[in-house]
């Protein structure tokens, strides 16, 4: 392994030091990054200078990768990235009321086949503000009394994309997009495949209801997962440099975007979603 990692303290997240992802990994180091991302959940890779082919390159060593339905906000020299910009002027920026992805989700949960692995890479970011958060949904499950875990046990919950929190960081669906992007159910809990491990897997950004309780019954449950998710002793928040690199493990993890920049003040971040190992057929 030609790389070391650094965890950051918090209640996932390391640091991983020595490694130009401009130039391919070795077998030995994406074995080993894969088994650094499954016990920290979210890494981070600061001072990395990628065009986009060779970022994607490195997103296709955690699977095959999965276009977000937004195909208009496709990298043009790369389809497989999406951009998430406040640039208008570059043709990809979003106007959005709040900015976009303000909501805890975990990414593509509304599809029948999630991704397994997510990436953001930071082009350029604001002087202040703009931070993403991040929490342990390993950890969120655990801490469930008792009781709360026999009573979710065996649920699950619909998921959809324009449902749940953060309609105002949204970009509106064409027909042809919402028709591409219907309905998925997934349990609430659900056991990690590469670690055995059980996590929450409902977000407020795509999860429309409990499948077996009725309206007000699932909404006051959901609300309290989502409460008790994203108490700060189950958080990381990262403050954003020029040239990070972020992969999470979206199968044990939520983030949210913070906002506090003003339109100004460029923010641009291009992003992946690889693999899928949740497929509910």
């Amino acid at each position: 392994m030609t790389f070391t990692v650094e965890p950051t303290g918090a209640a996932l997240a390391a640091e991983i030091h020595g490694l130009d992802l401009a130039r391919s990994l070795t077998q030995e180091d994406a074995e080993a990054l894969r088994g650094a991302l499954l016990e920290h959940i979210l890494l981070v890779f600061p001072g990395q200078h990628l065009t986009p082919g060779q970022l994607a390159d490195f997103c296709r060593r955690f699977g095959p990768i999965t276009r977000h339905i937004l195909d208009q906000y496709h990298h043009p020299e790369e389809p497989d990235l999406c951009i998430i910009s406040n640039v208008v002027e570059s043709g990809k920026g979003r106007t959005t009321a709040q900015t976009a992805g303000s909501y805890w989700h975990s990414d593509l949960s509304y599809l029948a086949d999630p991704a397994d692995v997510s990436m953001l890479y930071a082009v350029e970011v604001p002087q202040s503000g703009g931070d993403t958060l991040f929490c342990d949904m390993y950890a969120a499950y655990v801490s469930l009394s008792a009781a709360m875990r026999a009573r979710i046990a065996g649920l699950t919950a619909v998921h959809n994309i324009m449902s749940g929190s953060g309609a105002d960081a949204k970009v509106a669906l064409t027909e042809a997009q919402r028709a591409k992007v219907p309905d998925a159910i997934h349990p609430v809990v659900q056991r990690h495949p590469e670690t055995g491990r059980e996590a929450l897997f409902v977000n407020p950004g795509f999860t429309r209801r409990i499948v077996e309780l009725d309206a007000a019954a699932g909404i006051e449950l959901l609300t309290e997962l989502y409460a008790h998710a994203t108490d700060a002793r189950f958080t990381y928040r990262h403050k954003w440099r020029a040239g990070d690199v972020t992969l999470f493990d979206g199968r044990a993890s939520m983030h949210s975007a913070t906002g506090g920049y003003t339109s100004d003040q460029p923010r641009t971040l291009w992003r992946a979603f690889m693999g899928g190992s949740y497929a509910t057929g």
